[in-house]
C-alpha cells in the first residue's frame, strides 16, 4: 500500500469509496434516513471541494484507492474513510499517522475533528479527546457527532 496526495481524477473513486463506507458501517449506529442523508453527500459538487481543498492523502494498493484522509492548515481533520473490504486492516491508522506527521512537519500544533460513532475509537487511539458532543442536521436528518481535539504534546 502506498500513500499519495489526492488529485482531481481521484474524486469519482473517492466519492464511491465514501458512500460505500457510510452505507457499510452506518447502519450499525444510525437510522436508514441518517445513513442516506450522510452518503448522498458524495454525489454533491461540494464533495470535490471536500477532497481537494484540504491536504488529502489517498491510500491505494493494486486494487485502487482503499482509503483517504484530509487535513486543513488550521488543524481540522476533515475526512478519514476506508473502503469497506479494507476496514479493520490498519488503513485508517496509517492515514491518520501520516496526517499527524504532516501536521508536525508544518507546525500545526492542535488538531480537531468531528468524529462519527464508528470513527471515534481510531481518533482516541491517536490521542484525540472528546471536546463536546454536537447535534447537526444534514438533509433533514439529525446526527450526534463527537468534536475531538488533539494537542501537539500528545504522542
Amino acid at each position: 500500500m502506498q500513500l499519495r496526495e489526492a488529485t482531481e481524477t481521484d474524486v469519482p473513486a473517492l466519492a464511491a469509496l465514501y458512500a460505500d463506507a457510510v452505507r457499510a458501517l452506518g447502519p450499525k449506529h444510525y437510522s436508514p434516513e441518517q445513513v442516506e442523508a450522510w452518503a448522498v453527500f458524495a454525489q454533491e459538487e461540494r464533495f470535490r471541494v471536500f477532497v481537494l481543498q484540504p491536504h488529502t492523502l489517498v491510500a491505494e494498493d493494486e486494487t485502487g484507492p482503499v482509503g483517504f484522509a484530509g487535513l486543513k492548515p488550521d488543524g481540522h481533520v476533515t475526512a478519514l474513510y476506508v473502503r469497506p473490504d479494507r476496514m479493520r486492516q490498519g488503513v485508517a491508522s496509517i492515514l491518520l499517522r501520516a496526517l499527524l506527521d504532516h501536521a508536525t512537519e508544518h507546525g500545526i500544533g492542535r488538531l480537531y475533528t468531528e468524529a462519527s460513532e464508528f470513527s471515534r475509537p481510531v481518533f482516541e487511539r491517536f490521542g484525540f479527546v472528546l471536546d463536546e458532543i454536537e447535534r447537526v442536521e444534514r438533509r433533514g436528518a439529525w446526527f450526534e457527532r463527537y468534536r475531538m481535539v488533539r494537542n501537539a504534546s500528545t504522542s
